[in-house]
């Protein structure tokens, strides 16, 4: 359900939606990149489980499921930036479009290593 769901709905129109997001081009390139990267990791995690290499599905599902709660994480940091800096709305959605997901993506990736090199 996870996979046809992203693949079919989430993804497709999260790309959509990236080519008309608020915040100019920073914004815009942000939200597509995040979207073909949800659906290409999603993929890719279904992929090597139909060939039984669960090590990489493994690793492919933690980089999906990151970009999955991206959406929680890009409202965590615009809660947070609004709090204690009171930025122009417009700035904090350019670096929100980025903090969103970045991060989440680096910490998956370093799960990834610290759990291949046990």
């Amino acid at each position: 359900m996870y996979v046809f769901l992203i693949l079919s709905l989430a993804g497709p129109s999260g790309l959509i939606i990236g080519f008309y997001a608020n915040g100019g081009i920073v914004s815009r390139i942000s939200f597509c990149l995040l979207a073909s990267l949800w659906i290409y990791f999603t993929y890719m995690a279904y992929y090597h489980a139909r060939q039984r290499n669960f090590v990489a599905h493994k690793a492919f599902m933690y980089r999906s499921f990151a970009l999955t709660v991206s959406a929680l994480t890009l409202r965590a940091w615009k809660y947070t930036l609004v709090g204690v800096f009171h930025p122009h709305p417009m700035d904090v959605y350019r670096v929100v479009a980025w903090l969103g997901w970045v991060p989440n993506l680096l910490l998956a990736e370093y799960l990834i290593y610290k759990n291949q090199n046990k």
